[in-house]
């Protein structure tokens, strides 16, 4: 398979799409062949050498967050998800490639009138707004809720989420324009 694979310690110049050995599932995981990835602030900073990816993880290839179809099951797989589903997610390292291997517990369908590449675009940033403001937060419908970073993608998405709640949304930024950015 292809995958974007880090080179070296740098920018852009060390990235190259190269070709790797393909990811068999095992256990619980599932395949899945990627459509589409997000990119993240820890991509980048994996290029520079400032995030180590996680113990299991392939550390030569960037990637939070995809899209895609599950390709193939591990022998222990027992949920609903089967082989032709559409369906995104987190992981540890690895999205930016053809194919991925993933607990079968951290893949969600995508929702029908979702494209792979607006789902890929959704695990990183929605899921940790929704964390923090509603799980961790306990914010309520209708309540009002100050966002730190508003014009940040994680506080963009947080604001979309209380907004979504009918909350009263107030944010703060650094930057004028993210804080107009914010209101539209």
């Amino acid at each position: 398979m292809k995958a974007i694979v880090i080179t070296g310690v740098g920018g852009p110049e060390v990235l190259e799409l190269c070709e790797v050995s393909t990811p068999e599932p095992r256990g619980d995981q599932l395949r899945v062949r990627v459509r589409a990835c997000g990119l993240n602030r820890a991509d980048l900073l994996q290029t520079s050498g400032l995030y180590p990816a996680p113990a299991g993880v392939p550390s030569d290839i960037p990637g939070l967050e995809y899209a895609g179809e599950v390709d193939a099951l591990g022998p222990d797989v027992t949920g609903p998800l089967k082989v032709g589903d559409r369906v995104f997610g987190i992981v540890a390292g690895g999205a930016q490639a053809e194919y991925l291997v993933t607990h079968e517990r951290m893949a969600v369908p995508i929702p029908a009138d979702l494209d792979f590449v607006a789902a890929a675009a959704v695990p990183e940033v929605f899921l940790t707004a929704h964390d923090a403001l509603i799980t961790q937060g306990r914010l309520g419908p209708g309540e009002p809720v100050l966002i730190q970073a508003v014009g940040s993608g994680v506080g963009t998405a947080a604001a979309q989420v209380a907004h979504a709640m009918g909350c009263t949304v107030f944010g703060t930024s650094r930057t004028a324009d993210k804080l107009e950015r914010a209101r539209s």
